[in-house]
């Protein structure tokens, strides 16, 4: 898997993060999630899809061939390095953390991220939470 890894880390353009990487060996199914500091679109995946397709390296670890998937992570998935909760500055988030060993849950709207905490504004006061006491942070998904 590590091979498979650098393969696809020489690909990623500046910015990009490799989240998660998986590969079924019954199927050959090849499965890449993507993300950055800055928001990623459709044409960044297609991109990187299409560079992993012609590269030399894949089509010489799998010469029956293999199927790939790109992707970036949902828009249900846990907020989990500093990046991705900068790149969320203004949403609204919830927030599950233990404070002196009692599970919490807010709900507020981020303020600010840096590389040891994030700021949230609750109900008009600022609560500082570090990483280290977030068990869950998702981005709350209203439409309309």
């Amino acid at each position: 898997m590590d091979q498979l890894a650098d393969i696809v880390q020489q690909y990623l353009k500046p910015g990009m993060v490799l989240v998660d990487l998986q590969h079924n060996r019954q199927t050959d199914l090849i499965k890449v999630t993507i993300d950055g500091e800055e928001p990623l679109n459709i044409g960044d995946t297609e991109a990187l899809a299409r560079s992993l397709r012609v590269s030399h390296e894949l089509v010489h670890q799998f010469p029956h061939g293999y199927q790939l998937e790109v992707s970036t992570p949902g828009i249900y998935s846990s907020l989990i390095e500093p990046y991705q909760f900068r790149k969320n500055k203004g949403r609204i988030l919830i927030v599950d953390y233990v404070d002196n060993k009692i599970q919490k849950q807010v709900f507020g709207k981020l303020i600010d991220a840096n590389d040891q905490e994030i700021s949230l504004d609750v109900d008009g006061i600022r609560s500082i939470i570090s990483y280290d006491k977030i068990n869950n942070a998702k981005v709350k998904i209203s439409f309309g």
